[in-house]
């Protein structure tokens, strides 16, 4: 029997396509929410032409984050898959099998192909912008796949890939938005700035969690001369705090560069996309520095705190002055003056 296959009028395939769209993007987004909850959140301070450039921006450099973290792929056929994957997402739509650390990662992948075709709907110059990211993340992946962090520079040469690289994409996908127009934002180093003030707050908070997991971010530097390993350093209180609050003082030297970056913001919205999470990272580490707390578990701020910041910070003169009062209350507790210095070159 002659198989009958149904014929789609015009109308009913535009309301397919239509109906693909919707999904696929709805997806996008719904698995923003699984990968990544803090970030789909501030994502919607964003104005309507950056919300799908941005999110579309951070599904992909997540796809190629899991494939970097999933410990079961080959480390020859891994190198493949990232130096690859910029070139696969503007040639065709594919999803990875069985591929991630944790179900939703692996979710992600498994449909993957939906946040292809949300991305190749992007203006050329959204794409270019991510195609050029996400292959220089891949290089970086690649490099520290094989090199530990030993100084303060490796910190933030590794930073700059994971994180300073994501700063210096969105301050391109705002320029490219043209709802930014400051030339300080193709300043390269003022963006990655911001990504390494948000990456190192991140790897100093998740200290205990990545040693039960056999992972080591913090540089050598800063623990190699107070204890012979990291488990030591866990044990041992006093040169723990010592460690603890030699990062916590590097990340802060940041500040003054991500306050430069804000300042030169002229949208509202993409302020406050900007701003909150650098408000979080400061107060994250005041609740960081010379806790012990941090040694054996995460720690983190109030959900109080974070809601202050959603509802009132609105321009940088607030934003500064939340800034400096956190800097106050650091500088009393620090006796090397570096956050005194810190102070006194965001305030002159």
């Amino acid at each position: 029997m002659k198989k009958e296959f149904k014929q789609f009028r015009p109308s009913d395939r535009r309301l397919t396509d239509l109906s693909q769209s919707t999904d696929d993007l709805n997806y996008c987004y719904e698995a923003l929410k699984k990968v990544s909850r803090s970030f789909a959140v501030v994502i919607q301070q964003l104005p309507e032409e950056l919300k799908n450039p941005v999110c579309l921006f951070y599904l992909v450099l997540r796809g190629l984050d899991t494939i970097e973290d999933d410990m079961n792929i080959d480390n020859t056929v891994k190198k493949e898959m990232l130096l690859s994957f910029a070139d696969r997402i503007n040639k065709e739509e594919f999803i990875l099998k069985n591929v991630g650390d944790t179900q939703d990662y692996q979710d992600l992948m498994l449909h993957f192909d939906k946040v292809i075709r949300e991305y190749q709907k992007l203006g050329p110059e959204y794409k270019a912008v991510i195609t050029e990211i996400t292959h220089e993340m891949a290089i970086g992946m690649n490099k520290y796949a094989h090199e530990t962090v030993e100084s303060y520079k490796d910190w933030d040469d590794y930073c700059y890939y994971v994180a300073g690289l994501v700063g210096i994409g969105l301050s391109r996908l705002f320029l490219a938005s043209k709802l930014e127009t400051s030339p300080k934002l193709a300043n390269k180093s003022l963006s990655n700035e911001m990504g390494l003030f948000l990456q190192k707050t991140n790897i100093i908070r998740d200290f205990a969690e990545d040693l039960e997991q056999g992972r080591i971010f913090w540089p050598e530097e800063s623990w190699k001369n107070k204890a012979n390993t990291l488990k030591e350093l866990q044990a041992d209180e006093k040169s723990g705090l010592a460690a603890l609050n030699e990062v916590v003082i590097n990340a802060l030297g940041h500040v003054p560069a991500c306050l430069e970056f804000l300042e030169c913001l002229e949208n509202q919205q993409v302020f406050r996309f900007c701003a909150i999470p650098q408000l979080m990272a400061i107060a994250t580490l005041k609740e960081l520095y010379n806790n012990p707390e941090v040694l054996h578990k995460n720690v983190k701020i109030r959900k109080g705190r974070t809601a202050k910041y959603f509802i009132s910070i609105k321009d940088f003169k607030s934003t500064k002055k939340e800034f400096i009062s956190i800097l106050n209350s650091l500088e009393k507790k620090d006796h090397t003056g570096k956050i005194k210095s810190i102070l006194a070159e965001i305030q002159r």
